[in-house]
């Protein structure tokens, strides 16, 4: 909404300025190619609303129709440029989330349910909220809440050390950690878990 009304505030003036309309083409292809990015428009955006005066002459519609039409022939040919190659489209978003999400472990654990509680790393606490709701995770990315001392106990863990002794990991029933984790060696080796799951992205370890 942001990014469309600051394309309005522009092409609204009575002189169209051309490196407004292309810094916010150019800045809107960046920031939704990832939803991540999504706050590079808005100083853009911002800016250019700001700029917009309050009150201005009445243009006659003859006079701006040629306008109105270069500015949505650039806004086309600015976003046919720069589409292909930020891939913002569903399977492009779905071809990134399984490249950096646990979308097949998941989907493994959907189709077949382990009893929890759930470990995991911060990394993917939120998604994991998002996509598997009837796992409560054991932390997320939220540090503060959970304060200084657990999320040290976490990264220890991660890297592990002293894993045998996380009263959280003693607990679960249920691994999901990044295929890179240290702890997954630590874990494959440990004769209390079976690895169940694995892919290039995600491991999941079951209580044996």
């Amino acid at each position: 909404m942001l990014a469309a009304a600051a394309f309005v505030a522009v092409g609204r003036r009575k002189e169209v300025d051309l490196f407004k309309l292309v810094l916010l083409a150019v800045a809107s292809a960046v920031a939704f190619r990832t939803v991540r990015d999504a706050w590079f428009i808005c100083i853009p955006a911002v800016a250019c609303i700001a700029d917009f005066p309050a009150r201005e002459t009445v243009r006659d519609p003859e006079e701006t129709l040629p306008e109105s039409l270069a500015v949505a022939a650039i806004v086309v040919i600015a976003w046919w440029l720069f589409a292909p190659s930020t891939d913002f489209n569903p399977s492009g978003l779905d071809r990134a989330a399984r490249r950096q999400l646990p979308v097949g472990a998941v989907k493994f654990l959907r189709a077949n349910p382990r009893p929890g509680p759930l470990y995991n790393t911060f990394n993917w606490g939120s998604f994991l909220i998002w996509s598997m709701p009837e796992y409560p995770v054991a932390i997320d990315g939220r540090t503060d809440l959970y304060g200084d001392e657990i999320d040290e106990l976490f990264t220890l863990t991660s890297r592990g050390v002293a894993y045998r002794d996380d009263p959280y990991l003693n607990e679960s029933r249920l691994i999901l950690l990044q295929q890179k984790n240290i702890l997954v060696k630590f874990l494959t080796a440990d004769p209390r878990f079976e690895l169940i799951y694995q892919d290039g992205v995600a491991v999941v370890f079951a209580r044996r």
